[in-house]
């Protein structure tokens, strides 16, 4: 179904950004093998890139179809959402909403949910509206707004849409590193430390080229990005894995997300 594999650490800090990266990959062999890793300065260069810019940096057919795995909250408690004028607020319509306010408006609207996680939020993953996470979450939201008014584009479990090219899911690297018992310091302090990530990759991914190599495993976000990447390539025959885990929460999945994880892992 999908040719290619992306990855996105995302970022909801001030623009020009240092710390919003991307991958992009494909199956070789029976893995997954990096064939680009780029930083984007701006959220929409990425989005451009994401809708389809990526098949020029590495070549790709037009008709090529990718699955993006991002590194963000793909929606708020639907308890939360509820709260907003006109009642129960459908997906699309928070989305629509989030995209028109600043980050602190948007936590403010939620005065009794800021500490509230989704039923998705296990394993370490922080509630979408935490003082730490909700800025990320608010550009998040106001991002997939504008990426699915680019064109056609899924997002599931909320959006599904056969007719697109580009589906994204949301992913959760620090949550796949502990699922595939990857042990390795995040960033390596040492010259040797340096080739413990690539060989803790090796069973999973292989790199194009070796300067791709040396990207992801020095630079803390060039290596969350690929881990988004795996994590998409991963869960790519398991994309109904909310509904099978969990087949009487479909609703509220599509209201507030799911963090895709290893399909092994998850039973």
């Amino acid at each position: 179904m999908f040719h290619y594999f992306g990855g996105i650490d995302f970022s909801g800090a001030k623009e020009p950004l240092s710390n919003l990266w991307s991958a992009v990959g494909r199956e070789r062999d029976g893995k997954l093998e990096v064939v680009a890793i780029c930083p984007h300065a701006y959220r929409m260069d990425l989005a451009h890139y994401v809708a389809g810019g990526w098949k020029r940096s590495v070549e790709a057919e037009e008709d090529a179809a990718v699955l993006w795995g991002a590194d963000f909250p793909f929606g708020i408690p639907a308890a939360a959402a509820d709260g907003l004028e006109g009642g129960k607020t459908g997906w699309a319509d928070l989305l629509a909403w989030a995209a028109d306010r600043p980050a602190d408006e948007v936590r403010a609207a939620f005065p009794d949910h800021h500490k509230a996680p989704r039923r998705t939020d296990t394993g370490g993953a922080m509630a979408p509206l935490d003082l730490r996470l909700f800025k990320q979450t608010a550009a998040g939201l106001r991002w997939l707004h504008e990426l699915r008014e680019t064109g056609e584009v899924a997002v599931l479990p909320q959006a599904p849409n056969p007719r697109a090219l580009t589906t994204l899911v949301e992913v959760y690297p620090s949550g796949t590193v502990a699922d595939l018992g990857i042990r390795c310091r995040r960033t390596p302090s040492r010259p040797g430390e340096v080739r413990a990530r690539p060989a803790a990759l090796r069973p999973y991914l292989t790199f194009a080229h070796p300067c791709l190599e040396s990207l992801a495993v020095t630079l803390e976000d060039a290596w969350d990005a690929v881990i988004a990447c795996l994590t998409a390539y991963l869960a790519r025959h398991d994309l109904e894995q909310p509904f099978r885990l969990h087949p009487g929460d479909g609703e509220a999945f599509r209201r507030e997300g799911w963090i895709y994880r290893v399909p092994e892992t998850v039973g």
